[in-house]
């Protein structure tokens, strides 16, 4: 059986001893050796490059930190794949260290089985999220599409600005050529996105936020 040859990076010495202690006891697993920041990981990979499969990699660590040493591992050495072993739960390091080329993420508080699936997956070349992880994904996610439902299209806008300068749904309809049932319906849209009550609001909104001139 050929076992998965693991390289951990951590800053914190007793965290490593935990991690080798927990996979020592696994036979598909091989810690060929460790290092204490990112630096040290690129510095044992430009001459052993071919020695290790998987990096167990930590976030915050001095010198060089795990995303800066993911985003050169993911450029330089297409036979060495990332998974990031933090505490950190924030959409911001996770964003960050998955663009970097990080294959999977989990938490240090993950238990052994989960963090023997997870390496196993990474060295297969397939994803893997923690459940906490996954769930900040899915939020922010989540987030970015309620913000892209509250952009006004560019109609939605151009008839704003006219609301804003005292035209009527009619007036509004003859400048554009639309019926005003459908300014009508563009004006409820407007509302609803804005999140304001009524026709003041609205202008009042567009105007701080420069949306109209």
């Amino acid at each position: 059986m050929k076992k998965i040859r693991l390289l951990l990076a951590d800053d914190h010495g007793i965290i490593r001893d935990g991690i080798k202690l927990m996979l020592n006891k696994t036979p598909e697993f091989d810690i060929v050796t460790e290092a204490s920041n990112g630096q040290e990981v690129l510095d044992y990979l430009e001459k052993n490059a071919k020695s290790i499969d998987v990096v167990l990699m930590d976030i915050n660590m001095p010198v060089m930190n795990g995303i800066e040493a993911t985003q050169v591992i993911t450029d330089k050495y297409r036979n060495i794949n990332v998974l990031a072993l933090t505490m950190h739960i924030e959409e911001t390091y996770i964003s960050n260290m998955l663009k970097a080329g990080a294959l999977g993420y989990i938490l240090k508080e993950s238990n052994k089985n989960e963090l023997i699936d997870a390496i196993k997956s990474v060295a297969s070349g397939k994803k893997y999220y923690s459940n906490e992880v996954s769930v900040t994904l899915i939020n922010s996610l989540m987030s970015e599409d309620k913000d892209k439902d509250k952009e006004l299209s560019d109609r939605e806008i151009e008839i704003l600005s006219l609301i804003a300068s005292g035209n009527t749904n009619k007036e509004i309809g003859e400048k554009l050529f639309i019926s005003g049932r459908t300014v009508e319906t563009h004006r409820r849209n407007i509302l609803g996105k804005l999140e304001v009550k009524n026709t003041a609001e609205m202008i009042k909104y567009a105007i701080q936020n420069k949306l109209v001139i």
